[in-house]
C-alpha cells in the first residue's frame, strides 16, 4: 500500500485522512502474465493501481489484436469509458508480466467521492490524464512514420523494448511484426 500512498501524495490536497478512509475499500491481487484484469465486452467495475508489473490495453477487430496502451508500475489502469458509462468495454486489459495491483470497485469510488473531495479530484485528474494519453497516442500514430514511432519509444520509453513481446509492440505501433523486424535491423546497422 505504500506505493499507492506515495502515488496519491503527488495530488494536491492529499491528506493522510483521505488515504485512511480508502483503506477499507482497497484490495490487493496478483495477476499472472497472460491473465486479464478486464475482458473486452465486460463492464469495467474496478480501477487498479499497478504496484508491480505491466499491462496492455487492446481490442480485437476481425480477430486482429490492436494494442492501444501499455500501463506499468505506479500508474492507474481501467477502461475509463466503460467505468464512467457502466457500459461494456471496447478494450481488454491483460497482464504482460506477472503483476500486482491494488484495486477498488466503482461503487467504492462513488462512496469515496462523497466522503472526501480529494477523491473527486483524483477521479477527475485520472480521467483527464486518460484523455491526454489517448490524444498523444493518436498524434503519435498520425504524425510519425513507423520508424519514427519506434525511435520515439527507444528514446522515451526504452524499457518497453525489453519488457514487451515484439508482436504486442508491433500492434501498438500499428505495423506488422515483419515491418518491426526490418526497422530494428536498419536501426542496428546505422
Amino acid at each position: 500500500m505504500n506505493a499507492l500512498k506515495k502515488y496519491l501524495e503527488q495530488f494536491p490536497h492529499f491528506t493522510p485522512h483521505a488515504f485512511e478512509i480508502a483503506l477499507p475499500y482497497l484490495k490487493e491481487k496478483e495477476i499472472k502474465a497472460g491473465d486479464y484484469f478486464l475482458q473486452q465486452e465486460k463492464i469495467s467495475n474496478q480501477i487498479a493501481f499497478i504496484e508491480k508489473g505491466l499491462f496492455r490495453l487492446f481490442y480485437l477487430n476481425d480477430g486482429k489484436e490492436t494494442t492501444t496502451c501499455f500501463c506499468k508500475e505506479n500508474s492507474i489502469t481501467c477502461s475509463f469509458q466503460s467505468l464512467l458509462t457502466q457500459q461494456p468495454s471496447d478494450k481488454a486489459i491483460q497482464a504482460v508480466e506477472d503483476s500486482k495491483i491494488i484495486y477498488f470497485s466503482y461503487e467504492a469510488l462513488q462512496k469515496l467521492y462523497q466522503k472526501d473531495l480529494f477523491w473527486q479530484q483524483v477521479g477527475r485528474l485520472a480521467a483527464e490524464n486518460e484523455f491526454i494519453i489517448t490524444e498523444a497516442y493518436n498524434r503519435f500514430l498520425n504524425d510519425l512514420s513507423a520508424k519514427d514511432r519506434y525511435l520515439q519509444i527507444m528514446e522515451n520509453d526504452s524499457d518497453l523494448l525489453q519488457r514487451v513481446p515484439l508482436n504486442y509492440l508491433a500492434s501498438y505501433l500499428q505495423i506488422t511484426p515483419e515491418t518491426l523486424s526490418r526497422i530494428r535491423k536498419k536501426i542496428s546497422i546505422t
